[in-house]
């Protein structure tokens, strides 16, 4: 049998083998195989859609709306144990420029003069994240190209808005913006709305895709779904049974899917000598029979990764150090990662990065 050359593929072949992956790494890996493939796989917008820092319509010319992806990997490394990898969170690339690395959970750029070469490492996608900023009292033209080059950088144009919390569903952004308020954005051929949802008479901490729907939880812990058809906040469930009386104050509320389940994640805080803490969470799922909130008391091989735009569970021993029924955050800029242990209820800082660290996961050896 005639042995083919890689390079003697049809184009057509080539790009449904292309078309079946969704990630710009995978893309990026088929591009890498030869000259041929590179020049006949393009990076475009059709492949990946939302998947690079871009533009969204607006219907006033003074006002653009600039969303910025991220997407989350676990990292192999053949010279490394197989079965454990590391988290590493990257901007989304594009025929423009190279990816850029974040830390996991701050969204921070890591700076480094490594490189991460993809042919020699495993790849595997965990899901998607994205951010969205509005800038205001601009002129009919676009903005300088460094606020896409600089992910998370100053700017010479400060955003007036931010939209931390961003779900996608059916070409449509749900976002959450500082006025704890829900909107929505329609990226179909032709639309340049941005609407506020109905019926917000609360407000809003999070937002999630789950089985197919929109839900979001307001700050008292209700979960709350979003009728496409009508754009309007219609309420799925009561508060979480939450004293608060032993708290300061409910650092923040998360929604978060865990086992098929959608659960909410209460951050709890304290105030000593004017600097406010997080002492724990407390997390809540629905139990069907008995119509109410239970608390989950243990999260099983499970880890939970809140990071300030995701949350989300990994399989803990699939990652170095990683400690299961654990609770992964970064309370405030300038702090170490910290992690909270569920069965216990402690809290360890981060203090250093060695291989025998429950952070280590968050530290690629290349970087």
């Amino acid at each position: 049998m005639e042995k083919t050359e890689w390079s003697d593929l049809p184009e057509e072949l080539l790009d449904l083998i292309a078309n079946r992956y969704s990630s710009n790494i995978d893309v990026l890996r088929i591009r890498s195989i030869c000259k041929y493939w590179r020049s006949t796989v393009t990076m475009s917008k059709e492949r990946l859609q939302f998947r690079f820092a871009r533009y969204l319509p607006t219907s006033n010319k003074k006002i653009k709306a600039c969303l910025f992806p991220t997407t989350f990997f676990r990292i192999t490394l053949p010279s490394s144990c197989p079965n454990k990898g590391w988290l590493i969170r990257t901007t989304q690339a594009s025929k423009y420029r190279k990816i850029t690395l974040l830390s996991p959970i701050s969204g921070n750029i890591i700076r480094s003069h490594q490189t991460l070469d993809l042919l020699k490492v495993g790849v595997s996608e965990i899901r998607q994240s994205y951010k969205i900023k509005i800038f205001d009292g601009l002129k009919d033209e676009k903005i300088p190209s460094d606020i896409f080059s600089n992910y998370d950088m100053k700017y010479d144009k400060t955003p007036s808005d931010v939209f931390s919390r961003v779900a996608f569903l059916d070409n449509m952004f749900f976002a959450i913006n500082r006025d704890k308020k829900i909107w929505c954005c329609k990226t179909r051929e032709g639309s340049r709305s941005w609407t506020k949802i109905n019926n917000q008479v609360e407000d809003f901490s999070d937002i999630i895709l789950h089985m197919g729907r929109i839900y979001a939880v307001d700050l008292k812990g209700a979960t709350w779904w979003i009728s496409l058809s009508q754009l309007s906040a219609v309420q799925q469930t009561p508060s979480t049974p939450l004293d608060y009386y032993k708290y300061d104050s409910c650092k923040d509320t998360r929604l978060v899917e865990y086992c098929g389940d959608l659960c909410i994640v209460h951050q709890l805080s304290v105030t000593k000598h004017y600097i406010r803490r997080t002492v724990g969470f407390k997390v809540y799922k629905m139990d069907e029979d008995l119509a109410k909130w239970v608390e989950v008391s243990s999260l099983g091989d499970k880890a939970l990764i809140v990071a300030w735009d995701s949350c989300f569970t990994v399989v803990a021993s699939e990652y170095h150090g990683c400690l299961k029924n654990s609770i992964y955050f970064f309370y405030d800029y300038g702090e170490n990662l910290k992690v909270f242990k569920l069965d216990d209820g402690s809290i360890i800082e981060m203090t250093d990065i060695s291989s025998q660290s429950c952070f280590h996961m968050f530290f690629l050896p290349l970087l």
